[in-house]
C-alpha cells in the first residue's frame, strides 16, 4: 500500500513537470519573421485601368487631367497617408518635367487612396535659394517629429543672378536652349516641416553636390531612411571612370538630415545603370533593403545590406516585373514603370508600392498592395 502511494506521488511530480515544460509562458512570445520571397502582389481590378487613361482619381490611381504626375512619396501621418508627388502641366510637354515641376500634396485615409490634393508645398518657380528653377522627384520621411522632403532642383544662380547681385528666373527660350546645362546642374536638397502642410523650409544650399572625385556631374534622385538616429542615403549620379554619361547610384551616411553626407566611392551595383532607388530597414530581419528601376530591363530589382553600405542582389534579386495582373486576368504593360516607392509599416514590412506609369501619353500613380508572410 505505502508502494502504491510512492508511485503515484513520483507520477504525480512527472506529470506536473512535462507540463509546465510544454506550456509556452506568457512572458516568452513567438518569434516573429518574414521571407522577402514569398513576396506577391495583389491583384487589381480593371477598373484602375479605365481610370488611369481617363484621369479619374480613384483607389490605386493618382492622375491629374491638366497635369503630367509622376513619382511620388507617402508618409503616415497621425493616422492618414500624405503623398508628394511631382506634377506639371500637360500643355508645357512632358520634358517640362526638368524644368517646370512642382510638388504637390495630397491625402487619403487609406494608403492606396484616393488621394485628394490638398496644396502645392514647393513651387516650380522661387524667388529665392539655389534652387530657384524646378521641384521634382520628391521622397519624404518621418524623423524625430518631423516631415523631411528630400527633392532635386537645378542650381543656376550663377546664370540666374543679375549685375547688382539680385536673382531672376530665366526665361523659357533661354531654359529650352540649355537643357544639357541644366541636366548637370541638378543637385539634392532637403524641406523641412511641422506638419503634412507645411510650411517647408527649404535647405539653404544644396546638400548633396557632385565632388568629381567619387561621382560627377550630377546629384539626383534621393532615397533616405532614418535609423539609429542616422541618415541613410541612396541617390543617383555619374560615374567618374567612364567619359559618357553612366548612371550609377553611391551610398552617404549624416547625422543630420541635412548632411553632411558622407559618400562611399562603392557604387551599389555598377554591371548596369540604375536609377530611382527606394529604401527601408526591415526591423524584423535587420535588414536594409532598397527597390530599384533597371534601365532598359522589365522589372524592378531588389538589393539587400546589412550596414546600408553594402549592397548586393537579394535572393529573390526580382521585386516585381514592371506590369500589372488584372481582375480579368489579362497583364497590363505599361510602356514605362519607373519611381517606386515602398510604403512599410512600423516594423519595416512592406504593405504597398508606389510606380510611376507612362502609357499612351498619359502618366499617373499606381498603388499595389503587398503580401508577405
Amino acid at each position: 500500500m505505502r508502494l502504491k502511494k510512492i508511485l503515484i506521488l513520483i507520477f504525480c511530480i512527472i506529470t506536473s513537470f512535462s507540463c509546465r515544460n510544454n506550456s509556452t509562458p506568457s512572458s516568452i512570445k513567438s518569434v516573429e519573421t518574414r521571407d522577402y520571397t514569398n513576396l506577391r502582389f495583389d491583384t487589381l481590378s480593371t477598373n484602375v485601368v479605365d481610370n488611369f487613361f481617363n484621369h479619374s482619381k480613384s483607389k490605386h490611381v493618382l492622375v491629374e487631367p491638366e497635369y503630367f504626375v509622376w513619382g511620388l512619396s507617402v508618409i503616415e501621418w497621425k493616422g492618414k497617408y500624405h503623398a508628394y508627388y511631382a506634377r506639371w502641366k500637360r500643355k508645357d510637354g512632358f520634358s517640362a518635367w526638368m524644368t517646370d515641376c512642382e510638388i504637390a500634396h495630397a491625402v487619403s485615409t487609406t494608403p492606396e487612396g484616393p488621394f485628394e490634393f490638398v496644396n502645392v508645398v514647393l513651387e516650380s518657380r522661387k524667388n529665392s535659394g539655389w534652387d530657384i528653377n524646378n521641384s521634382h522627384n520628391p521622397y519624404s520621411i518621418v524623423a524625430n517629429g518631423k516631415i523631411c522632403l528630400y527633392y532635386i532642383s537645378n542650381d543656376i544662380t550663377k546664370y540666374s543672378t543679375t549685375e547688382n547681385g539680385t536673382l531672376k528666373q530665366p526665361d523659357s527660350s533661354w531654359l529650352s536652349s540649355n537643357r544639357k546645362l541644366l541636366r548637370n546642374s541638378q543637385r539634392i536638397g532637403v524641406a523641412i516641416a511641422e506638419d503634412p502642410s507645411g510650411p517647408f523650409i527649404r535647405s539653404e544650399k544644396p546638400i548633396v553636390e557632385p565632388d568629381n572625385i567619387k561621382f560627377k556631374n550630377i546629384a539626383v534622385n534621393p532615397s533616405v531612411a532614418f535609423h539609429n538616429n542616422q541618415y541613410t542615403m541612396i541617390m543617383k549620379s555619374d560615374d567618374v571612370n567612364k567619359e559618357e554619361w553612366f548612371r550609377i547610384q553611391l551610398v552617404g551616411k549624416a547625422p543630420k538630415p541635412d548632411g553632411p553626407f558622407q559618400f562611399s566611392s562603392k557604387p551599389v551595383y555598377d554591371k548596369v545603370q540604375t536609377e530611382d532607388a527606394c529604401m527601408w530597414f526591415d526591423n524584423v530581419l535587420n535588414t536594409y533593403y532598397m527597390v530599384c528601376h533597371v534601365m532598359g530591363k522589365s522589372e524592378l530589382a531588389l538589393f539587400k545590406s546589412e550596414n546600408g553600405s553594402d549592397w548586393q542582389p537579394d535572393d529573390r534579386k526580382i521585386f516585381m516585373k514592371k506590369e500589372f495582373s488584372l481582375s480579368d486576368g489579362t497583364i497590363w504593360k505599361p510602356e514605362r514603370v519607373e519611381r517606386p516607392f515602398v510604403l512599410t509599416d512600423k516594423t519595416g514590412k512592406p504593405v504597398m508600392i508606389y510606380v510611376a506609369v507612362f502609357d499612351k501619353n498619359v502618366t499617373g500613380n499606381i498603388a499595389i498592395p503587398i503580401k508577405i508572410e
